[in-house]
């Protein structure tokens, strides 16, 4: 892609934001579909990664984390808890706060999401060289870094 002196790309090119975009969207359609084999939404399934990685937390944190308001957030934990796949119980350091955590049947269907999702991941970076990958890694980090410091 050609460039001026100030980086603005020039001619028909996408812009960076434009690419990053239709990226995401293609993750989340391709994505949900796999996971929709195992009846687990997309949003459910980002829960339960956090849930895994992170262990118990509020609901709050827990939305946050799974890119979602607090307010819709509240209609997934409903349902997986109706699943059984989370548990609630009060947070002894605060009793208004409850704190979500996996269930072992949580815990199971998220290691059933986790191999669609690896696969999934294996393929849109198939013919990636290692290094590239670990570049690619750097460097959205870098943007989201550089997107969260003007907050």
């Amino acid at each position: 892609m050609n460039t001026t002196s100030s980086n603005k790309p020039t001619g028909s090119a996408p812009t960076v934001s434009y690419s990053v975009g239709k990226l995401d969207k293609l993750i989340n359609q391709q994505l949900s579909d796999a996971l929709s084999e195992l009846e687990v939404s997309l949003p459910q399934f980002t829960m339960l990664a956090n849930l895994h990685l992170h262990g118990e937390m509020a609901n709050a944190k827990l939305a946050s984390r799974s890119f979602i308001s607090p307010q819709a957030s509240n209609q997934i934990i409903k349902t997986m808890e109706e699943k059984g796949w989370i548990s609630k119980r009060e947070d002894p350091n605060h009793g208004r706060i409850l704190l979500i955590g996996l269930t072992p049947e949580g815990q199971a269907i998220y290691e059933q999401c986790n191999i669609k999702a690896m696969a999934f991941e294996s393929r849109m970076l198939a013919g990636l060289p290692a290094e590239n990958v670990m570049m690619l890694k750097a460097t959205v980090q870098r943007l989201i870094t550089n997107l969260k410091q003007g907050d």
